[in-house]
């Protein structure tokens, strides 16, 4: 279930992904810090592929990504690599134990227990935040671009505006 949904929220990225122009994807968005939709997608994949490397290792560190330039500079390979993480998040149907790295300040690492299911759990929460970012950078700056009402929406937000009708 908690995969099925995290790759319902990558198909809605991809989705827009296939919508805008490769300009657009790179253009740096004075809304939004003049960051690009291109780093915030690097950003959402690459926590993704540390947490399928978490499950294979036991260990999730977000600080330690790649930070492949390549994701966010190169749409097409953006979207390929979603794919590839979709088609792992399918074949991973089990829970498991993991230890979550951070560093929170200096040097000193944490160690906090995890697991999977708990990880993927924020992975919702986290994309749907930043697809809430690329939205607001978007309607500022590029205004024609259509996006879905509920593309960057929690789901908790969803069914309380569903019941406010």
């Amino acid at each position: 279930m908690l995969q099925q949904f995290n790759i319902k929220i990558i198909d809605q990225l991809i989705d827009l992904l296939d919508d805008i122009e490769l300009s657009v994807y790179k253009d740096a968005l004075q809304p939004l810090h003049y960051s690009t939709v291109g780093q915030h997608v690097r950003h959402i994949t690459e926590f993704y592929l540390c947490t399928l490397n978490g499950y294979k290792n036991g260990v999730v560190n977000y600080d330690a990504r790649e930070r492949n330039i390549l994701i966010e500079i190169d749409k097409g390979f953006a979207i390929q690599t979603l794919e590839n993480v979709k088609c792992q998040l399918k074949t991973l149907n089990s829970d498991r134990i993991l230890i979550l790295k951070s560093k929170f300040s200096g040097n000193e690492s944490m160690d906090i227990p995890s697991s999977f299911f708990r990880e993927l759990t924020y992975l919702i929460e986290h994309t749907i935040h930043h697809l809430a970012i690329i939205k607001i950078g978007l309607n500022e700056v590029y205004p024609a671009i259509e996006i879905p009402k509920n593309f960057g929406v929690a789901q908790s937000t969803i069914r309380y505006q569903e019941l406010e009708k």
